[in-house]
């Protein structure tokens, strides 16, 4: 990788059911690095709203539809400097919040070639196991997100 990295707006959900337990992506770097999890999310398309981007970028990568209103603000922001696919990203992320009930299953509707090659699998944790796992956690403070998630955000949706 040469140059300068993309400059590129994101937004990202943190997806709790109703044991309040946080959803994560697991995926592997195509470069041959280590797996990571991290939140469902991705680049803001042109047009489109950091909370249209959010719905939609769920949707496509577990199937779940979610609904995150026009005004509602990210409880978290973060820049990260990250590569896939050979192409290194300069990314401000933005989080939201969004609850599903317990059991909701995830069934990705929509993954890129990229991202099909990357996908290992997902899983619901609880900010505990977070804490506690010792794996790649993307962002690191994603133990703290979950407890905030956990407290903060709109109703459970059905």
């Amino acid at each position: 990788m040469t140059g300068q990295p993309v400059r590129r707006l994101a937004a990202r959900v943190l997806l709790v059911d109703g044991d309040g337990r946080i959803l994560l992506i697991n995926e592997r770097e195509l470069e041959g690095g280590e797996p990571y999890w991290l939140t469902p999310g991705g680049g803001i398309e042109a047009g489109e709203s950091p909370q249209q981007a959010a719905v939609r970028e769920v949707f496509e990568e577990t199937g779940i539809k979610v609904c995150i209103g026009a005004d509602a603000e990210p409880v978290w922001r973060e820049r990260r400097v990250w590569s896939f696919g050979g192409v290194s990203y300069d990314q401000s992320n933005a989080f939201f919040v969004a609850r599903v009930p317990v059991g909701t299953r995830v069934h990705p509707a929509a993954l890129t070639t990229l991202e099909r090659a990357s996908l290992i699998g997902c899983r619901w944790w609880t900010p505990a196991e977070l804490r506690t796992c010792g794996e790649r956690l993307f962002p690191a403070e994603i133990a703290d997100l979950a407890e905030l998630a956990g407290r903060v955000g709109p109703p459970e949706q059905a």
